[in-house]
């Protein structure tokens, strides 16, 4: 997966936290210890995130259909986005998001011909 410079940045900043402590990469901050359930964190760290920013709740698995959509909609390339998102082929990334797939997106490019 492609990771933008703010991910590379907070990965970094996180490995001088959790190299040591073990496998897992995100901890709980009050523990340091690996998080024991995806309760546990969506208790902790997801809904205090989600009331700070104002965002009405939506599960963390949203993310994924988030990054997905909008890459599409800037124009990404359908075969660009399965393969971020760990598909084998475009069939789920079609029928999942094509209606952020742009219309144009298939149409092919004009030719320029010289005028003779």
């Amino acid at each position: 997966m492609d990771l933008n410079s703010d991910a590379m940045a907070a990965l970094k900043a996180q490995k001088s936290i959790s190299m040591l402590r073990g496998s897992r990469v995100f901890l709980n901050p009050r523990t340091l210890e690996p998080w024991e359930t995806d309760a546990q964190i969506r208790k902790s760290a997801w809904l205090p995130i989600m009331k700070r920013s104002g965002i009405e709740y939506r599960n963390p698995y949203q993310i994924r259909h988030t990054f997905a959509s909008t890459l599409l909609t800037a124009g990404a390339s359908p075969w660009y986005v399965a393969q971020q998102l760990g598909h084998e082929d475009v069939e789920m990334v079609f029928r999942t998001y094509g209606k952020f797939i742009r219309e144009d997106y298939q149409k092919p490019k004009p030719t320029l011909r010289a005028v003779t």
